[in-house]
């Protein structure tokens, strides 16, 4: 039978004015209200997936979006007679007479936790089955659009998994760049999809977009299981955080465990369904540059890599905004210093455990802090006895750029002595860490105010 026979008969076949929950028992109904949907249409779209699984070239999976937009108008199409009946009172919701003498059954179910007490079991049941018609209209329009919209989606198929750890802690989350995707997949860990015509510069880009957002390196997966181990597990033992923590005086003596620290990002989604859409950037190396500072667990080579991130912003904005007659390095740190302690950064929350009596629980914003941070260094470099002359811009180019990467400055020359160069090197990636993530920001605006602000959807995380 044809495509649109299946559906036309299918139409005929389902009652617009009776929705029969009568053949379950009354214990099953809580878990039929929740999971409603119409199974006729269903099973059109898996016997479309295993048509699609059997299909190799994105041109052959390509041939069958126009059938699954047909089948999903069709279904939106029953959904919303079916809602506008249910308004009209024109539908019939008809379930199991012992329903009624098991209705306490019924209103302590935590799956029905919307359900009213003060209302009658019919006129709860039909409020649920009204909320969860919108609902699967919501989730039908998702689906649409991104077959309209992003059709590689149903074209791309799994490549591998992402590591060390999940790049989101809501397993519905789907994020979207370009023709790539990456979401859950098997044992809910994330994976990356893509197609034979998605570039490698896109994949990387999309997980550079989500490790500046959570502040995390990534990587993808590859086919040596004892590297994929040992890589996941360094990246494990490091963070962003490592920058405060350097800034406290007593950290290298401390023979005691050190505080617990977690980043906890709630990225603000495109639609109820978990979609995050990432607009296509001008600046798809600068993510990869920062990515790549993520990935450096020591002060000396960060420095190199979140210097060649300023690089990229002196040369693409810096110059272009500015238009000095001469460039000089100096003079585009101090510009980008007097932006960063001005601009509203989205925000990089993390909850530290604090050893007090009671344990107390702290949300803070690492930005914040790091703000902090820069004012505190530009008063202990105005003591210093050989840098309260210098300018800022002097300090971060000579005294640390310069100083981790080359071995010709003598005495300059950056040393892993923790206590003294170490530590200024990382006071350094404090102004270019906040440098860094200005650039970012500023050369893609579409990344502003993506993650969400209030603290409230914090709590309770861990």
């Amino acid at each position: 039978m044809k495509l649109n026979d299946k559906l036309i008969y299918i139409d005929k076949s389902i009652n617009e004015n009776i929705i029969d929950l009568s053949k379950y028992s009354y214990y099953e109904i809580p878990a039929i209200l929740m999971y409603f949907e119409l199974e006729e249409y269903i099973k059109i779209i898996l016997e479309l997936n295993k048509e699609r699984d059997s299909k190799i070239t994105y041109d052959e999976k390509q041939d069958l979006i126009n059938q699954y937009i047909v089948v999903y108008k069709s279904c939106k199409k029953k959904y919303n007679k079916l809602l506008r009946n249910i308004k009209d009172n024109n539908l019939e919701i008809k379930y199991p007479e012992e329903l009624e003498e098991n209705k306490e059954y019924m209103y302590k179910n935590k799956v029905l936790h919307l359900f009213d007490e003060g209302k009658s079991l019919h006129k709860n049941i039909q409020l649920y089955m009204e909320l969860k018609l919108k609902q699967r209209i919501e989730e039908i329009n998702e689906e649409l659009y991104r077959l309209k919209s992003i059709p590689s989606f149903y074209i791309n198929t799994f490549s591998t998994f992402i590591g060390p750890s999940n790049p989101s802690r809501y397993t519905k989350d789907i994020f979207f760049y370009k023709d790539v995707n990456i979401m859950v997949s098997d044992g809910n860990r994330f994976s990356v999809f893509y197609n034979e015509k998605s570039k490698e510069e896109t994949k990387n880009t999309l997980l550079g977009i989500i490790a500046y957002l959570n502040a995390t390196p990534y990587f993808y997966f590859t086919e040596n299981y004892n590297f994929n181990k040992k890589i996941g597990h360094l990246y494990e033992q490091f963070d962003l955080l490592d920058i405060l923590r350097l800034r406290d005086k007593e950290f290298f003596h401390r023979k005691d465990d050190e505080d617990k620290l977690f980043m906890i990002e709630t990225l603000i989604k495109s639609n109820k369904q978990g979609s995050i859409y990432f607009e296509e950037s001008n600046h798809e190396m600068l993510f990869e540059l920062y990515h790549a500072s993520l990935k450096q667990f020591e002060p000396l080579p960060r420095c190199v890599f979140l210097y060649r991130v300023f690089e990229y912003g002196a040369k693409y904005h810096y110059q272009k905004m500015e238009r000095p007659t001469e460039y000089k390095v100096e003079d585009a740190i101090e510009y980008y210093v007097d932006k960063i302690m001005k601009h509203k950064y989205n925000p990089l929350y993390f909850r530290t455990y604090k050893k007090t009596a009671n344990e107390s629980k702290y949300i803070e914003n690492l930005i914040c802090n790091l703000k902090k941070e820069v004012k505190i260094i530009k008063k202990e470099w105005n003591k210093h006895e050989y840098l309260k002359n210098k300018s800022i811009g002097g300090i971060i180019y000579k005294t640390g750029r310069n100083a981790v990467a080359h071995g010709g400055c003598g005495r300059l020359n950056a040393r892993y002595d923790y206590l003294n160069n170490y530590k200024h090197i990382n006071d350094v990636n404090i102004f270019l860490e906040l440098i860094a993530r200005y650039i970012i920001e500023i050369l893609n605006p579409q990344l502003t105010n993506r993650v969400e602000r209030r603290k409230k959807y914090y709590k309770n995380i861990f």
